[in-house]
């Protein structure tokens, strides 16, 4: 029975041929190597046979001008936490692919991996290449032609700058490497990592608790830092908005009860434009009137997928003129959407105003969620300053 066996190995062995296939020693280079595999019995491509394959030549790269593959996205700018789709599409059918998205290499040389996939076709398989889960994706060895393939990536929570991803794929003995163009971040939604810490946030979700309700699950969001020279505060607000007669705005005044003489700031849009109206509201009862100090847009973006707008401005703690707001003062804070007419703005009820329940100083670090459900809301406040600023909401 030994020598059976035996045998059958042997000749397994001798029939087994070198193929081109993608393995971890492919992530940097995209460069296939030589494995053996025999097909004549079920699983041929699932073990490898010990064969010494140094005998044969380096894989030989194509050096076609307009190989018959092409790898093609669908978006310019990758958000935060995005899921995106990346077709690998071809004129004609190949024997083996390696997939990944990549951003500037490290500065030793090494490649940089950003993402991960999350839906892959049935031919398809992770490879945790560098050490980075899912951050790969090859074939199975399969004695097959392969076609169109489709996937499915999902963008990191983090800034990488530029980012490409590539494909090399083989066609009987010869590879060829494919990219996309280059995808640059975008930085809205703004990230939530050093809320509570190294900034402030105010976030509303329809989550319930203990979802720490994420910027792709907010229908409103405000996050304000500091400038790096500590005098000027920096806010970017954002907010579900699905048509021009909508605004989402933040408010800063004295007055909690009748919002007498608050400054408001109301980010809305305009065809495909994005605007920030500046107001001053004489009370809840009376119309807010646009403001004699305008302020700038630093930096913008509209979200078609969600309906997400985002407006960051910029305003100077100390006031540049005798129309401007003195931040430096303790003031409440307050969150709201409404509707509006042309530039004008209209103040919601006062049960759908959110407020910090205390003054507060811009230089005092919050971090507030409001999950809002059918009938009530639940205030959730952490502390990583001074103060806790508990959120309430207003009582008319």
């Amino acid at each position: 029975m030994a020598g059976q066996v035996f045998i059958f190995l042997f000749a397994a062995g001798a029939l087994s041929e070198p193929v081109l296939r993608y393995r971890l020693d492919s992530c940097n280079s995209l460069e296939p190597s030589y494995v053996n595999e025999n097909w004549q019995y079920p699983g041929g491509g699932d073990v490898l046979m010990n064969t010494d394959l140094s005998l044969f030549d380096a894989p030989t790269k194509s050096r076609e001008r307009n190989p018959p593959y092409t790898l093609t996205v669908d978006f310019d700018q990758y958000r935060r936490n995005r899921e995106y789709q990346i077709h690998l599409e071809t004129s004609e059918y190949f024997d083996s692919f390696m997939l990944h998205a990549r951003a500037k290499d490290r500065p030793d040389g090494n490649a940089t991996l950003v993402g991960w996939f999350v839906a892959l076709p049935p031919i398809a398989m992770d490879l945790h290449c560098l050490g980075k889960r899912k951050s790969s994706v090859v074939n199975k060895a399969r004695p097959v032609r392969i076609g169109n393939l489709t996937f499915t990536w999902r963008a990191p929570p983090t800034d990488y700058g530029w980012i490409q991803f590539s494909a090399s794929v083989v066609r009987d003995n010869a590879y060829a490497v494919v990219k996309t163009k280059k995808i640059t971040f975008n930085d809205f939604p703004v990230s939530i990592r050093g809320c509570g810490r190294d900034m402030s946030c105010f976030r509303q979700c329809s989550t319930p608790p203990p979802e720490e309700c994420p910027p792709d699950q907010s229908a409103y969001m405000v996050v304000i830092n500091m400038s790096m020279n500590k005098k000027e505060v920096i806010i970017s607000l954002g907010g579900i908005i699905e048509d021009e007669e909508k605004y989402v705005a933040v408010g800063f005044g004295d007055d909690k009860e009748n919002l007498q003489n608050m400054d408001v700031c109301a980010c809305y849009k305009e065809g495909k434009n994005i605007r920030l109206g500046h107001y001053q509201l004489e009370n809840k009862m009376g119309p807010a009137y646009l403001h004699r100090s305008p302020i700038l847009l630093t930096g913008q973006d509209m979200d078609e997928r969600t309906n997400f707008i985002w407006c960051q401005f910029r305003r100077p703690i100390m006031p540049k003129s005798m129309w401007e707001l003195d931040l430096s003062h303790p003031m409440f804070h307050f969150y709201f959407m409404g509707k509006k007419n042309g530039s004008m703005i209209t103040l919601p009820d006062m049960k759908n105003i959110w407020n910090s329940q205390m003054r507060n100083n811009f230089s005092e670090i919050t971090n507030d969620i409001l999950f809002s459900g059918a009938q009530r809301f639940h205030a959730y406040g952490s502390i990583a300053g001074p103060i806790l600023a508990a959120l309430i909401l207003a009582q008319g």
